[in-house]
């Protein structure tokens, strides 16, 4: 339980974090909750269809910065983030909860830490009190990070008729991004994912700030 414990509070403290960021009309918490869930829910199909495109040979075998890449990319991004992207599609956008650009960041977050959240219990409770710390400041924050950019690019599509594509296809490319460095197993490659854990971050707060703002402002559009 104590490990159980670990995998949650940072994926937690995350969450009310983000919810806090739309102090003006904040999300049903209701649907937040239950896109927290659904995030959560996927976990299982995810890790089951990553294990059959291994099996079949995608990711390639030995760790080589090519089947980093590969399965970076082909695998964990693809399949984990357009996964992710349509429950946000389905759950939130096309139900019309989304009435407001930083709605989007906040639904998306939401399920991409309800995701985060299950993947590190099943780490944490397998690998023990170091995987715990390491993750909590890398990969939970990383899948946040994530959802902030779908969401950006899913008000994009609805207040200034911008690709919706983009919310699946950037989000998978940051994610293959991330588990490129992840996986490389070398002093460059972990040189590389602090750097980038960084730009990703300020990314993030950028999104946040320029939607919070607008929200101030009384503004509903992306750009001006």
């Amino acid at each position: 339980m104590m490990y159980v414990a670990l995998a949650m509070i940072p994926v937690l403290v995350l969450m009310v974090w983000l919810y806090t960021r739309d102090t003006l009309h904040p999300e049903p918490k209701r649907a937040v909750y239950r896109l927290f869930l659904l995030g959560a829910a996927i976990v299982l199909p995810a890790g089951l269809l990553e294990r059959v495109m291994m099996d079949s040979g995608v990711g390639g075998t030995g760790t080589g910065w090519k089947t980093a890449i590969v399965t970076g990319f082909f695998v964990a991004g693809m399949v984990e983030e357009f996964l992710k992207a349509s429950i946000v599609d389905r759950g939130a956008i096309q139900r019309g909860l989304a009435k407001d650009p930083i709605d989007c960041v906040i639904y998306a977050g939401s399920v991409a830490l309800g995701f985060a959240m299950v993947e590190n219990i099943l780490y944490v409770t397998s690998s023990g009190f170091s995987t715990a710390i390491l993750r909590s400041v890398t990969a939970v924050p990383a899948h946040l990070m994530f959802g902030i950019l779908m969401g950006n690019f899913f008000a994009r599509s609805l207040w200034n008729h911008g690709n919706r594509a983009l919310a699946y296809i950037v989000p998978a490319c940051a994610h293959g991004l991330y588990d490129s460095f992840a996986l490389s197993t070398t002093l460059w490659g972990d040189a590389l994912l602090i750097v980038y854990l960084l730009v990703l971050l300020e990314l993030s707060l950028r999104v946040l700030r320029r939607f919070s703002r607008r929200r101030a402002n009384g503004l509903n559009a992306v750009r001006t």
